[in-house]
């Protein structure tokens, strides 16, 4: 075929070397070249291992942004390798989505600037020690563009139902949500000296003109040299598909997977808030959104997480009890958790937080509300665990899934301030 380019006998063995742990310096250098160059031109690496008359088996160059490294993907559509070949590795187990044991993993805030792409390191990932156990499998781990999100929406308030006005409906609007998140960008730098908020964009149309390119180039003589110059995309979206969000101002093409919980997304339906970042892989491809995180939220203008569809249901119940609960003189505020609690004994993270106020005693008690969403033994008792921590900084409701009412709700929440 004449798309394909051969690769010299001593390239391929500085490659092999280095691969399983053997090869010294020059090897990783001519390796990384390699994979860099087949990257950048859109070219798999095609193994020898098998007879001449099968199908060779392919390796994907990628690029792992979280460890800052190059790797040879797989692509498992193909024939595997020979179990003699040096790229052989087993078939990797089920990947986990979620189970009822992930409750009390940890979620820190994100430490550092508020950044996500890193200059592309000239480093290529060695075969993994077959003395390490696999772990192919996901975890419940999110990415930094996720904790950056949240760390957004916590700062901005939107992972909360604030409390209702006096009187009257609630007041919300998708341009009110967006403008309280552009105006708490102002509190975070992308790099020493330069404000998230003058690379901050929440509409696809400045992406599609190449506004957000053009400003980048601009600002590249400013930015720090040990930093890569980029910019955030933070879009309300009303589809996300493997590699698109789409919104209704355009839609935006991301270079990577985009990325999400490890809850199966189709699970979920729209709308979603997702923020993407836009920055230089190569300079022949330019300025692109590398990657994107996806979090399905409560409505169009509540931006709270949520990430099933029965958290969807869980959040009107919750709103509802609003209602209900001020015709009795009593205000509620509600907040989704996202990061962990520390107390004395280990850090928790209850579902969510809630705040009410009695108006006519103008007492206030906020308390830990627990949803109990299996019936599992380690489950409930990881929970249990959560629930001993959590009564150490106050007052904890646990409730299992069906009774998230608006009556059990408000009747619990006037028992707690009374």
């Amino acid at each position: 075929m004449t798309n394909r380019v051969a690769i010299s006998d001593g390239l391929k063995a500085a490659l092999v070397r280095w691969y399983i742990g053997k090869g010294d310096e020059a090897d990783h250098r001519a390796s990384v070249s390699l994979v860099v160059t087949s990257r950048e031109n859109g070219k798999w690496l095609a193994c020898d291992c098998l007879a001449e008359d099968r199908s060779p088996p392919l390796m994907s160059p990628a690029y792992l942004s979280f460890q800052e490294t190059y790797y040879l993907r797989r692509l498992t559509a193909r024939p595997s390798h020979s179990p003699r070949c040096p790229f052989y590795m087993p078939q990797a187990p089920q990947r986990i989505r979620e189970t009822g044991r992930d409750t009390l993993y940890e979620i820190k805030q994100p430490k550092g600037l508020f950044n996500a792409h890193q200059k592309a390191p000239e480093k290529l990932a060695q075969k993994p020690d077959e003395s390490e156990p696999d772990d192919r499998s996901r975890g419940v781990a999110i990415p930094r563009l996720g904790k950056l999100l949240w760390l957004l929406l916590e700062r901005a308030r939107s992972n909360v139902l604030r409390e209702l006005p006096p009187e009257g409906p609630r007041d919300g609007s998708i341009s009110a949500e967006m403008r309280r998140l552009r105006e708490v960008a102002g509190q975070f730098e992308i790099a020493p000296g330069i404000k998230l908020a003058h690379h901050f964009y929440t509409n696809a149309i400045e992406y599609e003109k190449c506004k957000v390119h053009a400003r980048l180039r601009e600002a590249e003589d400013d930015w720090p040299e040990e930093y890569a110059p980029q910019a955030f995309l933070l879009l309300e979206a009303s589809e996300v598909t493997s590699s698109e969000i789409v919104t209704g101002l355009g839609t935006v093409q991301i270079r990577n997977r985009i990325q999400h919980t490890g809850i199966i997304r189709a699970e979920v339906q729209p709308p979603f808030l997702v923020l993407a970042v836009v920055g230089e892989h190569s300079k022949r491809e330019g300025y692109r959104a590398l990657r994107a995180y996806a979090q399905p939220v409560f409505t169009g203008n509540q931006f709270v997480p949520a990430e099933r569809d029965h958290d969807r249901d869980i959040l009107l119940e919750l709103q509802k009890a609003q209602y209900s609960l001020r015709r009795h003189g009593i205000r509620m505020a509600v907040k989704k958790i996202l990061f962990d609690i520390e107390t004395e004994h280990g850090s928790a993270r209850p579902d969510f937080l809630v705040a009410v106020k009695d108006q006519a005693s103008q007492r206030q008690i906020t308390f830990a509300l627990q949803i109990l969403q299996s019936a599992d033994s380690g489950y409930l008792e990881l929970r249990s665990i959560e629930h001993e921590r959590l009564l150490e900084i106050g007052p904890v409701v646990a409730l299992p899934l069906d009774e998230i009412t608006v009556q059990i709700i408000a009747e619990r929440a006037r028992q707690i301030i009374s």
